[in-house]
């Protein structure tokens, strides 16, 4: 930054002659009729004034203005005083000066040596101020921007998926953001006061595993990512995928012991593993179900040919008897194979079929816990229309329902069934509509809103939590509507409402159309 001395002398050749000398002499200058006019300048060099330019409103002017400096500026002012003794004048132009500060004073006649000296120091003390602002600047800036990189980061932190943690090897937790605090059940005036610890959330049997990456963290820095299960507040276990590492100290010669733990929920991992491994097996003994159901048809129909050629040959009437009820007995035992073929069958396209074909086999699957459970069962159906869909998904809808129906009247209750012709009037789609519903202890609010959630049971270890979501995205995929209804007073119970187009229509003739 270029510095100009501002010379002030309105009496005679001063200014002049002093500029003039400071030119030869390789020193920027000009010359100013009034030191006022100074004040609104940026930036402000050195300013060499001639004693009697300073008049009492000046000073004070300047004063001011010197006193409204930053901390960082302290303008260097020369003065050039009178000649001779001190008399009562000069000590009165002293005080007068005082509210300048600590001028630099050059008495007249003064050398060009001495000047052009005073002079330059002050250039320099100038310069140096302005280099001092300079790095008050940068600094603020880098502050400004680390404040910002820092919130950000924050933000960042604050709204991620993954747990992170930050705290001594062993010691206190120092830091937690929001997921791993939700998830854990601790706040964030629990951790910073410094009240959780490593130990309160680990658990003893993943220890082994604990040292190894602590061993990792001291060889590498980090240590590879494993599972454990860590101990919420309530004492729940949650799984995770944990990654830890080192964050370096200040000092490079001194060991850290601050780490960081980066946390991923395992949970909806985990059950959906479980639940996967349950639908295997379920597939499974569906399989093996519509096999054995096969393989009995051969010997069941030779049974039944027998025990008609035997009736027909038996003319005792008691026999007669027993001989019939077994041919109704083997008739059921025949049905309920044909129902459990029908039920796992796997339609490769949709087909169409009535709410009443649909209906039949799922009822047939269930008639012995419907009978076992003192359910009095009522069908209804109005209307004939047929619909368009995958049998198979549809009837595992049903069979959903009506499980769940039957297992919330574990004391019996009676369950209603309507199937009816419908149409969407807000999109004036027609299709059937079925009806289930029960007599059971119903849902309360909170529970409807999450029934359609994966992993959601209210059963307990007896439920996946996934009947309903299924069901609710086969039905998606027909284009159909599942709704229900549900009160916890006595006798009121659930009904779900299923609305099936009688057209089916894949995404792609979706898109098409």
């Amino acid at each position: 930054m270029s510095m100009v001395v501002r010379v002030i002398a309105p009496i005679g050749r001063d200014a002049e002659l002093i500029t003039e000398l400071l030119h030869q002499n390789g020193v920027s200058a000009e010359t100013c009729p009034d030191p006022l006019c100074l004040l609104g300048e940026a930036p402000i060099g050195p300013l060499l004034i001639a004693e009697e330019a300073l008049s009492t409103e000046t000073v004070r002017i300047l004063g001011e203005w010197m006193r409204s400096q930053p901390a960082w500026s302290d303008p260097p002012i020369l003065i050039l005083t009178g000649s001779g003794r001190e008399t009562s004048r000069t000590n009165r132009l002293e005080l007068e000066r005082l509210p300048l500060g600590t001028p630099v004073l050059f008495e007249r006649p003064i050398r060009t040596a001495t000047l052009l000296s005073g002079v330059r120091a002050a250039l320099r003390a100038r310069q140096r101020q302005y280099e001092i602002r300079d790095s008050f600047i940068a600094r603020d800036a880098a502050l400004a921007e680390l404040h910002q990189q820092r919130e950000t980061l924050q933000v960042v932190l604050d709204n991620s998926i993954v747990g992170v943690m930050i705290g001594k090897r062993g010691g206190n937790i120092s830091y937690a953001n929001q997921a791993i605090l939700r998830l854990l059940g601790y706040t964030a005036e629990e951790v910073a006061g410094g009240r959780v610890r490593w130990s309160d959330i680990n658990t003893s049997e993943y220890a082994e595993a604990d040292r190894k990456a602590e061993e990792q963290m001291r060889s590498h820095g980090a240590a590879d990512s494993y599972h454990k299960e860590l101990r919420a507040k309530d004492g729940r276990r949650i799984p995770f995928l944990v990654g830890v590492t080192l964050i370096p100290s200040e000092s490079s010669s001194a060991a850290s012991d601050d780490i960081a733990v980066f946390l991923t929920d395992m949970s909806r991992q985990k059950q959906a593993e479980a639940a996967l491994i349950q639908s295997e097996k379920l597939a499974a003994v569906g399989r093996l179900a519509a096999s054995i159901s096969h393989e009995i048809n051969n010997p069941l129909e030779a049974v039944t040919n027998i025990l008609y050629i035997v009736e027909q040959s038996v003319q005792d009437a008691e026999t007669q008897k027993y001989m019939t009820t077994a041919q109704a007995e083997l008739q059921r035992v025949s049905q309920i194979v044909t129902h459990t073929l029908r039920f796992h069958r796997q339609a490769t396209n949709p087909r169409a079929l009535t709410a009443e074909e649909l209906l039949e086999p799922t009822l047939g699957l269930h008639h012995g816990r419907l009978s076992n459970s003192n359910i009095d069962v009522q069908v209804h159906h109005c209307g004939a229309q047929q619909i368009v869909c995958y049998e198979g998904d549809i009837r595992q809808v049903l069979n959903n329902l009506i499980g769940n129906a039957i297992d919330s009247m574990k004391t019996g209750g009676r369950l209603v069934i309507r199937t009816r012709d419908a149409c969407l009037w807000k999109s004036n789609v027609s299709g059937v509509r079925i009806t289930i519903s029960d007599t059971g202890h119903g849902m309360t609010q909170e529970v409807r809103a999450r029934i359609f959630e994966p992993f959601y049971t209210t059963k307990g270890i007896n439920g996946t939590g996934l009947g309903l979501w299924i069901s609710q995205g086969i039905v998606e995929k027909h284009h159909g509507l599942l709704q229900v209804r549900s009160a916890i007073t006595e006798g009121s119970g659930t009904v779900f409402s299923l609305f099936l187009p009688n057209v089916f229509q894949s995404a792609e003739e979706i898109q098409a159309g």
